[in-house]
Parts: C-alpha cells; sequence; structure tokens
C-alpha cells in the first residue's frame, strides 16, 4: 500500500500496532454506527478487523503530522464484482471525533481520489452515507461527488438503512476537479 502524504496528513498502510489507538475510537458508540458498524467492545475486536483490512490491502491509517497515531481510517474497496469489472472503487471512511470539523477527511478522500485517479487509472469513484450521518455529506460534497443514487443496505443491527450514493467519474475529476486548483 503506497503511502499518500497531505499538508497535514500521512495516509499509510496499517499495522498490528495501530490496534490500541483504533480501538479508541472505534469503541465509541457515535463512530461506528454513523458508518454501519457496531463499536467494537474489545480490543480482540479491533485487532480482528485490523488483520482484515492488512489482508485486504485496500485500507489506510490517517494519522496527522508529525504524529503517527492512527486518528482514523480511508478506504478505496473493491466491494464487489461489478465494481471491479468496471473499473469503479468505494471509498469510505472514519475519523475519531475529537477530529471532526477540521477539514482533515476532506483533506484525505481528496488525495485518496487524486490516486485512484492517478495511479491506479480508476475510471469512476462511489461514496455514500447513511441518510442521518450529514457530517460525512458535507465531506463528500466538499470533494465534488455528485448524488446519483439511493441504495438499501444491512445496518449492524439488523435493520436495513438508506445509503445516498454518490458518484465521480475520471472525466468529471479533470474537467471539474483540476479547474479548481
Amino acid at each position: 500500500m503506497k503511502t499518500i502524504e497531505t499538508r497535514r496528513l500521512v495516509l499509510r498502510a496499517l499495522k498490528i500496532e495501530d490496534a490500541a489507538a483504533f480501538f479508541q475510537y472505534a469503541k465509541k458508540p457515535n463512530i461506528g454506527p454513523m458508518a454501519g458498524w457496531k463499536p467494537h467492545k474489545t480490543i480482540d475486536d479491533t485487532i480482528k478487523i485490523l488483520k482484515l483490512f492488512i489482508a485486504e490491502d485496500e485500507v489506510w491509517a490517517i494519522t496527522i503530522k508529525p504524529d503517527d497515531t492512527i486518528v482514523g481510517t480511508i478506504g478505496l474497496h473493491v466491494r464487489n464484482f461489478i465494481n471491479a469489472v468496471e473499473d469503479r472503487r468505494e471509498i469510505g471512511y472514519v475519523l475519531d471525533d475529537i477530529y471532526w470539523g477540521q477539514g482533515y477527511m476532506p483533506e484525505a478522500v481528496k488525495a485518496v481520489i487524486d490516486y485512484a485517479f492517478n495511479e491506479e487509472n480508476i475510471k469512476e469513484l462511489v461514496c455514500g452515507h447513511i441518510e442521518r450521518n450529514t457530517q460525512s455529506k458535507r465531506v463528500i460534497e466538499k470533494c465534488f461527488f455528485t448524488y446519483d443514487h439511493d441504495e438499501l443496505r444491512d445496518h449492524f443491527d439488523g435493520q436495513k438503512v438508506n445509503v445516498k450514493m454518490y458518484m465521480l467519474s475520471a472525466k468529471m475529476y479533470e474537467k471539474e476537479i483540476r479547474g479548481y486548483e
């Protein structure tokens, strides 16, 4: 997994040593449910997820310079067969709530967008948020995604939740995003 640096962040490969810091925010009751996953009850839960992320090699640790402590994750996921065949990836992210509202997540998402289109030659990116997750909606809007459709997805509690899905193509990126730089 390639390390990506921005002005304030380092997106790097996850490592088992991240478990304690990852657990500190993953156990919070307001973090996981907004992204569709159950808060971690034990450090063992976190280690299992961390090992899965490391094996999949689709998720970066988000760290704030100059500290190397993980404060969130961001992934560039294949998710399904259609995405793999059509060179489409889904961006998913989470950030410890003590860092919300400081512009870190839009900075990380824009770096991953740039990486996906310019280094991985992905044709299209999608990103979504649970309907009530207005913080993620704002991140998505700041990163130039366009609303595309709604999806019903499984939530960790067994319920179905409405997820607002947004799209950004490589062509849109070249035309729109490059004009803002």
